[in-house]
């Protein structure tokens, strides 16, 4: 699958054909490419780029993160995480950036959200020329439903802290837990990652961006920023959850263990009268006492009711 437009200031995105990609172009347009892998690699080999670009996409494994910035162009990969599921699958994209083009390379996208985020930044009304606008809108097109994972999280934890609070009956709480912190932990790696590259994108050490595609990207960046911000508070909120999760058991079990404790006490000095009379030697007086067997009975009530009564009293 590829789609190819150029841009025109008075049109806007009209679509146009590979071979007219290195067409002249006046300053203020610009050429936006979308190309499969395999496509990108037969493109890369037919205008005779970069060959690190085709050694490096060629391998079996491609790198999950990566930034190249050249004289002539910037090549960058970024892993975002697919939303689906456990957050534990990534989409991997592309992106080829020369002065006035850009290509973006679908390198993994198993749930088509690349190719939705493109379209979606197609059809954006753009008054001049800014591969960073196109950038930006891309980008933010790929992590806008970040903040329903959000709301989830935070509220699959809260759910977790009241029934902790209130006492209430849930079977899986450390697997609710534990969930959502490994989805916190990889949704920050993942803004982390992306972060990176957009300060690479910033700093524009080729000179490929102009002031107005800079603008765009700290304005993108700034959105990472505080997305990342967002989960890494979530993430605290999860711990502190967890803490209390485990004060709580702390607390039932030390409970338990003292409900075990004055019990085995209480009924320690029945022990040792059942082991001192358990001897049988002959000459034990008590053995042949008519009234023997009730004077041990009426001694064990005895010492059970002073223990109980003791702690009792200690527990006030």
């Amino acid at each position: 699958m590829e789609y190819i437009y150029k841009f025109d200031t008075d049109n806007g995105f009209e679509e146009t054909t590979m071979p007219k990609f290195y067409d002249a172009i006046e300053d203020d347009d610009f050429y936006l490419m979308y190309l499969g892998k395999a496509d990108f690699i037969d493109f890369a080999k037919k205008y005779k780029l970069d060959n690190a670009l085709v050694d490096l996409l060629v391998t079996e494994n491609s790198k999950k993160s990566y930034v190249a910035v050249e004289d002539t162009y910037t090549f960058a990969i970024l892993e975002l995480l697919d939303i689906r599921g456990n957050l534990d699958t990534s989409d991997l994209i592309g992106f080829y950036i020369e002065n006035n083009r850009l290509v973006v390379v679908d390198m993994y996208d198993k749930d088509d959200s690349t190719t939705r985020a493109f379209n979606k930044m197609v059809a954006k009304r753009f008054s001049s020329r800014s591969p960073g606008r196109a950038l930006k809108h891309f980008i933010t097109a790929l992590i806008d439903k970040h903040t329903k994972i959000f709301d989830q999280i935070k509220d699959s934890t809260a759910q977790i802290e009241d029934s902790i609070i209130n006492n209430k009956s849930n079977k899986d709480k450390i697997g609710v837990i534990s969930d959502n912190r490994h989805k916190a932990l990889n949704l920050y790696t993942s803004y982390e990652r992306l972060l990176d590259t957009i300060e690479v994108f910033v700093e524009n050490e080729n000179e490929i961006f102009d002031d107005d595609d800079i603008k765009h990207l700290k304005s993108l960046a700034y959105r990472v920023e505080r997305y990342s911000a967002n989960i890494s508070y979530l993430s605290d909120y999860i711990t502190n959850v967890k803490d209390s999760y485990d004060s709580k058991m702390d607390l039932t079990m030390n409970s338990t263990m003292k409900i075990l404790t004055v019990v085995t006490t209480i009924f320690t000095p029945i022990t040792v009268l059942t082991g001192w009379y358990g001897m049988n030697f002959e000459n034990m007086p008590e053995l042949s006492w008519e009234f023997g067997y009730m004077y041990i009975i009426g001694l064990s009530i005895l010492s059970v009711i002073i223990c109980y009564l003791l702690f009792k009293k200690i527990d006030k």
